[in-house]
């Protein structure tokens, strides 16, 4: 089943289940689906995370939803709309939570030290002078504790569980997409810089122990002293070596 409508301005594609948001947004975009369209289900049975994990995805439990976007920004700053992104779900999310959300570098949401979300951003560079990027979110909302695997049990939490009543989820869609449009505004008017000091107030790795996986598997150990001013994350080891962070899973040690 699919449906076309429109929230807050953005032609919207509902579908009752898919195999990933993302894929079907990037499909989309190269049949020329304008700039701001989202397509969100109601389950996906391949939701793709970052660094080729997955993402679960029950049926009518959370929101799981890919924005396409053709911004006006240079190839080398198009990482930073992660960033950017995480700074407008914490701002979307604080309206509905007790706890309040923080970012895990770069993509993961926090709710009371536990994973409630995931930002994962596509980039595509076809014959348009502007690249195509598609932004997808996956967010824990009313996810029961059962329905995640036993290795994720006491990892993850659902937004519901951290509110002090029900949560509509098109209410919160609304408010998410919202804030979505006014930081890609502020990233195109060129204000990183604010930006980046905002997300900072939500960091939850700086001054903290971590674990950094590089993409080879090498397991480098210490502090993070958080983002760069381009957003690259910095991990100070035993031995004070200053490392920069550009890809890997970064693993937070209990505090």
């Amino acid at each position: 089943m699919v449906r076309n409508t429109q929230l807050s301005g953005h032609p919207l594609i509902l579908l009752a289940e898919t195999v990933s948001t993302n894929s079907d947004a990037l499909e989309l975009s190269r049949g020329g689906a304008p700039s701001g369209t989202v397509v969100i289900a109601r389950s996906q049975t391949g939701g793709r995370g970052r660094l080729g994990k997955t993402w679960l995805s029950p049926a009518d439990s959370g929101l799981y939803f890919s924005m396409l976007m053709r911004p006006s920004l240079d190839p080398a700053d198009l990482p930073k709309i992660t960033l950017a992104a995480g700074v407008a779900l914490c701002r979307a999310v604080s309206r509905f939570s007790h706890s309040g959300p923080m970012i895990k570098w770069p993509n993961d949401l926090l709710v009371d030290g536990k994973k409630c979300g995931g930002i994962l951003t596509e980039s595509e560079f076809g014959k348009d002078p502007q690249p195509l990027v598609v932004l997808g979110i996956g967010l824990n909302v009313s996810t029961p504790p059962a329905a995640f695997p036993e290795e994720l049990q006491g990892k993850v939490t659902s937004l519901e569980a951290h509110s002090r009543k029900p949560i509509c989820r098109t209410t919160l869609l609304q408010g998410i997409l919202s804030a979505i449009d006014t930081i890609m505004a502020r990233m195109e008017a060129g204000d990183f810089a604010g930006i980046l000091e905002e997300w900072r107030s939500f960091d939850a790795t700086v001054g903290r122990r971590l674990t950094w996986v590089t993409t080879g598997r090498q397991a480098i150990t210490g502090v993070s002293l958080g983002p760069d001013n381009e957003g690259r994350l910095h991990i100070k080891d035993d031995l004070g070596r200053i490392h920069e962070v550009l890809s890997g899973d970064i693993r937070l040690q209990s505090a």
